[in-house]
């Protein structure tokens, strides 16, 4: 194509083409459906209408990522089903009211005796004002307002204070909520907390973990871990009264030496059952040091609804203990 020259004597530009004209206008169009889908969807975030669909969709793309299947949350039959079903729709106060681990402590207490409690060093709003010097040497460091938020100081002569405050103001400014879209954790206040700090009777040190499944007030399953945080780490599922191994249900030892339950570890589930029984589900965790229950902490969506299975049937046999099929 030969250039045209303007009277001025300077060469323009060749005339554009179909192709050159198509590629700006689809560019423009997508750019401005981007525009339009990102307002909307700040629209609906403000809508409070709509947190349960959106919440719905997100934890449906969440859970088809980690489980491999398309979660059916209207009809559960999993597990992982139920417990989505219990995000989206369980609206009962006394969910709030346990999962933050200041007030779970008063809910325990009524329920089981405040024996089952680790003894409580303080509570504060602000990093900057935990009193490090009247704390224990040892010591448990938690946030109450959400899980994976603790700190276990074995030494307090050898902490680092600085480096404590600055992950404990990480802490507080975490929302699960905004996360998770777990209901229970909504508009829970940001606190730190300190307890006694466990011993347990095994080498590790760590107290073994009695992880209770409780369906409409009675402990139907147990988890018991060991050695949490060490290269030992295992768990093994079992029946809660005559603690009865159910290999189907996967996990096991990585220690070397077999482990039998305790025998004390047969009162636990009464107490387990008694600390569920206001919930259709819920699971209660106890440690036991010394041949001594303590309470750890009631958990009403494990695993945010993704828990991996060695297969579908464990999922199943558990939501069928949820429903009531078996």
């Amino acid at each position: 194509m030969s250039a045209i020259l303007h009277p001025a004597g300077l060469q323009a530009e060749p005339p554009l083409g179909a192709a050159d004209v198509a590629a700006p206008a689809r560019a423009a169009v997508e750019g401005l459906r981007h525009t339009i889908h990102s307002n909307l969807r700040r629209a609906a975030d403000a809508l409070p209408f709509l947190d349960r669909p959106r919440a719905a969709r997100r934890l449906t793309r969440r859970m088809e990522a980690a489980l491999g299947y398309t979660p059916n949350l209207r009809h559960p039959r999993t597990f992982n089903e139920h417990v989505a079903w219990k995000i989206l729709n369980d609206r009962s106060p006394l969910i709030p009211l346990t999962t933050d681990k200041v007030t779970a402590r008063d809910y325990v207490a009524a329920k089981a005796g405040s024996d089952l409690l680790i003894p409580l060093h303080g509570i504060w709003d602000r990093a900057e004002d935990i009193p490090w010097d009247d704390l224990p040497e040892q010591f448990a460091l938690k946030a109450a307002h959400g899980w994976q938020m603790n700190l276990l100081v074995r030494d307090k002569a050898v902490l680092d204070r600085a480096t404590a405050v600055h992950q404990c103001n990480a802490w507080l400014a975490e929302d699960h909520y905004q996360v998770t879209g777990e209901w229970g954790y909504r508009n829970l206040r940001p606190r730190l907390l300190a307890e006694s700090l466990i011993a347990g009777d095994r080498p590790s040190g760590v107290p073994e973990d009695f992880k209770f499944y409780v369906f409409r007030g009675r402990a139907r399953l147990l988890s018991i871990h060991l050695d949490r945080g060490t290269e030992q780490y295992g768990y093994r599922f079992y029946t809660p009264d005559d603690l009865r191994p159910l290999p189907f249900m996967g996990g096991g030892w990585r220690g070397p030496v077999p482990y039998t339950p305790p025998p004390e570890a047969r009162a636990l589930a009464a107490i387990a059952s008694r600390l569920g029984e206001d919930f259709d589900f819920v699971r209660v965790d106890l440690y036991l040091a010394g041949g001594k229950p303590w309470f750890g902490e009631l958990t009403h969506y494990p695993a945010s609804a993704c828990i991996r299975f060695p297969s579908m049937v464990q999922d199943r046999f558990m939501g069928d203990m949820w429903s009531g099929r078996i």
